[in-house]
């Protein structure tokens, strides 16, 4: 994201409030709070459980969403970071162009090209290589990339315009996922995917790694690696080493045969409620 320094990661924060106006802010730092600097010009809106701050520069508008603690009111947490950019263009002053374009079939996008030249007549397009898990939408002038990983949701929009109907990024955002009251934490790791065979009484008996280039190889865990349908659409591998055992935890949101790592941890307790409540919102894109 092209967010300046003045801008918050995921963290924890309170705010001062005077007849309903944020008048200061502070984070909260190993138990201390800590006074953190406004930029000139950001201002707040205070909602029921939600702050937003926005700052707006030339370029671009910058929007921070906090959401209040369900267990402290009093404290708040980075929901949503977004970057609108004010006029995205694929030419800049000089005349060199720099965008991308996008390949689709029925309306789903099938490959990303980047795109740059010296001028509109004299362009080279390249493939660009989208991350891991990315998922595409499309529609009329605007195409969206959506990836999930760890416990955030990162959505690039491009819209058309240019020549040669060129797209540029016109907004970045990041979308955190609270735990919540779980136990097991969401953390997706898209590089990691995998696909399974179960009898009909639900046990799992075959493993097999999926490969970025979408190939499948059949494994043979070891002795020590166990799997176990928790639910339809959840497997959880259990690693032991002697007393000590670790977790994997697969999900298969969209239905379509291949699990994503979700979760991983210590021990062998997976506390799957907490889990599926953290991944409502964003099974479609697993």
């Amino acid at each position: 994201m092209d967010a300046n320094s003045d801008f918050k990661t995921d963290g924890t924060f309170q705010f001062t409030l005077v007849d309903g106006q944020v008048t200061a802010e502070q984070t909260l730092h190993d138990k201390h709070l800590e006074t953190v600097r406004i930029p000139a010009g950001a201002t707040f809106t205070v909602g029921t459980g939600t702050i937003t701050e926005t700052l707006t520069t030339p370029n671009a508008t910058y929007a921070i969403q906090f959401a209040a603690d369900p267990g402290n009111p009093a404290l708040y947490h980075v929901a949503s970071v977004t970057d609108t950019i004010t006029n995205p263009t694929t030419v800049d002053a000089k005349g060199h162009v720099s965008g991308f374009s996008f390949t689709t079939l029925d309306g789903v996008v099938t490959s990303e090209q980047s795109v740059t030249g010296d001028s509109a007549t004299a362009t080279h397009s390249h493939k660009a290589t989208a991350p891991q898990g990315a998922q595409f939408t499309a529609t009329g002038t605007t195409v969206t990339e959506t990836t999930v990983h760890g416990h955030e949701v990162d959505t690039v929009t491009f819209s058309q315009t240019g020549p040669a109907g060129l797209y540029a990024v016109s907004a970045q955002s990041i979308t955190f996922i609270p735990q919540g009251a779980a136990t097991t934490a969401l953390s997706v790791d898209p590089t990691q995917q995998e696909k399974f065979t179960f009898s009909p009484a639900g046990a799992v008996l075959t493993e097999s790694v999926v490969h970025a280039n979408g190939s499948v190889t059949t494994l043979t865990p070891p002795a020590n690696v166990t799997f176990t349908q928790l639910a339809p659409g959840f497997v959880q591998e259990t690693i032991s080493h002697g007393s000590h055992a670790q977790f994997v935890v697969f999900h298969d949101g969209n239905g379509d045969g291949i699990y994503t790592d979700v979760a991983h941890g210590d021990g062998t307790h997976v506390d799957l409620t907490g889990l599926q409540a953290q991944l409502k919102t964003i099974e479609p894109f697993l």
